[in-house]
């Protein structure tokens, strides 16, 4: 449990280093990535929702989706249930040619390997754990932003 523990700390260093490296590469600011990555796994949220997961403020969630939305990552779009929401999604094009970028060939690949190597009820079991993982550590960062300063 002590290396499955730690391995799993390991992934969340890395993955922090990689997107501060994709970050670089793409030309955008650490918390624009860090918003754009949401989007992507998350899908069209609201501004506000994004500054939340992102760990910021709402008036600095703004400046994030007006430099995103000025270079063509991402657009703002009305709720259908609340006029007064901006709903935030990528803007799919932009997506799908950054995600064809020569840097992602080589990790593409090595992943396509790594996920040869397992079962499909191996990769399902993965899967949950991943998610569940994953859970408990957006759990464990609501309780941490929520807790009084010391």
């Amino acid at each position: 449990m002590a290396a499955l523990d730690r391995e799993g700390r390991r992934t969340g260093s890395i993955g922090s280093l990689h997107a501060r490296a994709l970050a670089d590469r793409a030309g955008v600011h650490q918390t624009d990535f860090e918003a754009l990555d949401v989007l992507d796994w998350a899908g069209a949220i609201s501004a506000g929702d994004l500054a939340k997961r992102v760990g910021v403020t709402s008036g600095a969630i703004t400046g994030v989706i007006d430099r995103l939305e000025r270079d063509g990552w991402v657009r703002r779009l009305r709720d259908p249930d609340d006029r007064r929401k901006v709903i935030v999604e990528i803007v799919p094009e932009r997506a799908a040619a950054t995600g064809q970028m020569d840097v992602f060939a080589p990790l593409m690949a090595d992943l396509a390997a790594i996920h040869d190597r397992y079962d499909d009820d191996t990769l399902a079991a993965i899967l949950d754990y991943l998610r569940a993982c994953n859970d408990a550590i957006e759990r464990s960062t609501a309780r941490l932003r929520a807790a009084p300063k010391p």
